[in-house]
């Protein structure tokens, strides 16, 4: 059973995809593919950290008598990216239509959801404010004392409703789900089956009732493109969109390069690899992540 190798999402808000190692008793998590940062049960019951350990320098920081197991199970890690392996997934409804409309959660295949999930959809983490719109600035009737980010969260949450439903939906390999539990969800709903097409292919719906709205939901994928390009089942052209994109932020891509599970214009992408190797020789700013 152990090691075993897999990654898991970051959702509501969206921060990425977590590499994981597991041997047990310690497990290994990287957000990059290059700097593993190691916990343990610390044998009262709490997981602390232990240790970090970076790809072509070995243990950093911890001690090895408490991590042999992890040690041999990084050394000989299988190729980048490990699967995907949260294939459930909680899904924001669209209170008309009641299909998929934002990603609420993930979570692995048999997992037991018995309490009602928590909050609203929040496209990123409270304290981040850097999110800015171009079809938000360009708008004569947006509220300049409003943050784009609290623009973005209010259009989804509202299409949702006052009386918000969500519900967990067990994806297979060709993205089609059969829908289980959620809040507010009627009992006729309980394993119906959605095609592939009926989920949004990213995280939130990208067809609204407006230019504008489309235009604000494009600028948000827009500024996650290059931590998005990390899922697997993307289409080709959605994948070739992101990836033009993430060659706008360099230093974003060259972070989680490592986590790509393909490339359309593999040129494309050492370019802003170059770029970015240059863009930090010469001390630039580098923009927040989230």
């Amino acid at each position: 059973m152990y090691p075993s190798y897999y990654a898991l999402r970051r959702v509501n808000p969206y921060r990425g995809v977590v590499q994981v190692v597991d041997t047990g008793q310690v497990t290994a998590h990287s957000f990059d593919g290059l700097t593993w940062h190691l916990r343990a049960d610390d044998g009262y019951g709490w997981v602390r950290p232990t240790g970090i350990w970076v790809e072509g320098e070995g243990l950093r920081a911890g001690h090895v008598e408490n991590l042999h197991d992890i040690l041999p199970a990084l050394e000989t890690r299988p190729a980048l990216p490990f699967p995907i392996v949260d294939t459930q997934e909680l899904w924001l409804l669209d209170p008309k239509s009641g299909l998929p409309l934002a990603l609420l959660a993930c979570d692995r295949e048999g997992a037991r959801h018995d309490d009602p999930p928590k909050g609203e959809w929040q496209p990123f983490v409270p304290s981040f404010t850097g999110f800015h719109s171009p079809a938000l600035a360009e708008h004569d009737a947006s509220d300049a004392s409003v943050s784009h980010r609290d623009l973005l969260a209010r259009q989804v949450n509202r299409a949702a409703g006052a009386e918000a439903s969500a519900q967990w939906f067990q994806r297979d390999k060709a993205g089609a789900g059969v829908g289980f539990s959620g809040p507010r969800i009627p009992v006729e709903w309980h394993g119906r089956r959605l095609s592939a097409d009926a989920f949004p292919e990213l995280l939130v719906r990208e067809i609204w009732n407006s230019r504008l709205e489309n235009s604000v939901i494009a600028d948000y994928h827009a500024r996650l493109a290059p931590i998005l390009l990390s899922w697997p089942r993307i289409a080709v052209a959605t994948r070739a969109r992101l990836e033009v994109l993430a060659c706008e932020k360099p230093r974003w891509l060259a972070r989680i390069h490592r986590l790509l599970p393909s490339r359309v214009d593999a040129p494309r992408i050492q370019a802003a690899l170059v770029a970015a190797r240059l863009e930090e020789a010469a001390g630039g700013p580098e923009q927040d992540w989230n």
